[in-house]
């Protein structure tokens, strides 16, 4: 285990580029294994990602070990509100990828009813709050994971926001909790998706300047 993290240094972090993607969904996969955004396919993966590296209050940085293959990433956005406007506009180019989805998976339907409707509700969001949406490896315990996260809220700092905050499941994940909340995240709350309680974390930056 020793060995695997020495090769892990900020060096090989950097923001993401398009010729990134497929190694983005690639990596997705691996570390959401089942999950909605997984189960939607590699192609919704893409242009969910192709959405977030063309909204310029994005964040998406990327992991790259000593091979040059990613490994790694993290992404998220400033107000979050204006994201998913972002995202609404694109839903023409999206609408043949969902009905393929559905066509695969029909019990899709009522989650991505569910998505829809969380996401035309989103309220506004603060520009000084940046929202991580997701952070994935494909190499577990290797310290890659701790080393996005810092790399993200860096980031987030230099573009003015004080606060970074995130939903993660609440319930039989005491892993990746305990993860947050060793890199300075803090419980605020709980948020109801359907039959899944997420928790809501945050990390105060003004307590690290």
């Amino acid at each position: 285990m020793k060995d695997k993290k020495r090769c892990v240094s900020s060096s090989h972090v950097r923001y993401a580029v398009k010729n990134d993607l497929p190694d983005v969904v690639r990596v997705h996969r691996i570390a959401f294994k089942g999950f909605f955004l997984d189960r939607m396919g590699s192609r919704f993966l893409r242009a969910y990602y192709e959405a977030i590296l063309e909204y310029n209050a994005a964040i998406f940085l990327v992991h790259i070990d000593e091979s040059d293959r990613l490994d790694g990433f993290a992404v998220g956005f400033r107000d979050p509100e204006k994201f998913y406007d972002h995202f609404r506009r694109r839903r023409f180019r999206l609408l043949p990828i969902i009905a393929l989805s559905l066509l695969r998976r029909p019990t899709l339907l009522g989650e991505i009813a569910r998505n829809t409707e969380r996401v035309a509700a989103t309220g506004k969001g603060a520009a000084s709050v940046v929202e991580l949406s997701s952070i994935a490896t494909s190499r577990l315990g290797t310290g890659i994971g701790s080393l996005l996260l810092q790399a993200f809220c860096d980031r987030s700092r230099t573009v003015g926001a004080r606060e970074v905050t995130l939903t993660t499941d609440r319930d039989d994940n005491a892993p990746v909790l305990n993860f947050y909340l060793r890199h300075g995240f803090a419980r605020r709350g709980t948020e109801v998706r359907g039959a899944r309680v997420l928790q809501v974390m945050g990390r105060d930056l003004a307590i690290d300047d």
